[in-house]
C-alpha cells in the first residue's frame, strides 16, 4: 500500500491511492486469508484491533492531518474520523474478500471514492 502511495505526488492521490491498493490486496486469497480470517482468529479481536490501530489507524491518521493542514480537505477532528474511514475501509475489505462477484470491487471502490470526495467538501 505504501508503495502505491508513494507512486503519486499529489498528496489526494497519495491518500486515496493507498486506500484503493488496501481494497484491491483484500481481494488476493493469501492476504484474505491471513489479515482478514486467520490473523483475528488467532490473535483475538482486541489484539488484531490494537495492532490494526497501532500501524494501520495511526497513519490514516497522519494522513488526514497532512490534507486538513494542506486544505484539501475541511479540519474535522481527526480522532473520530479516522475511526470511522477505518472501520469503513475494514468492513469492506472484509466484504470483498468473502465476495466471488467481479463486480464487487469496482463497486466499492466507486463507493470509496464517493466517501472520499465527500471529504473535500466544505
Amino acid at each position: 500500500m505504501a508503495a502505491a502511495a508513494d507512486a503519486h505526488d499529489d498528496p489526494w492521490t497519495h491518500f486515496t491511492a493507498g486506500c484503493r491498493t488496501f481494497l484491491t490486496a483484500s481481494t488476493d486469497p493469501d492476504v484474505r486469508r491471513i489479515m482478514l480470517i486467520d490473523g483475528p482468529a488467532v490473535l483475538g479481536w482486541n489484539e488484531w484491533r490494537a495492532m490494526d490501530e497501532a500501524a494501520s489507524a495511526r497513519h490514516l491518521a497522519e494522513a488526514l492531518t497532512g490534507l486538513m493542514d494542506q486544505g484539501l480537505i475541511a479540519r474535522r477532528p481527526v480522532r473520530p474520523l479516522t475511526h470511522l474511514l477505518s472501520g469503513a475501509v475494514n468492513e469492506a475489505a472484509l466484504f470483498l474478500a468473502e465476495s466471488d462477484d467481479p463486480q464487487d470491487l469496482p463497486e466499492t471502490m466507486a463507493a470509496l471514492t464517493r466517501i472520499l470526495e465527500s471529504l473535500r467538501g466544505a
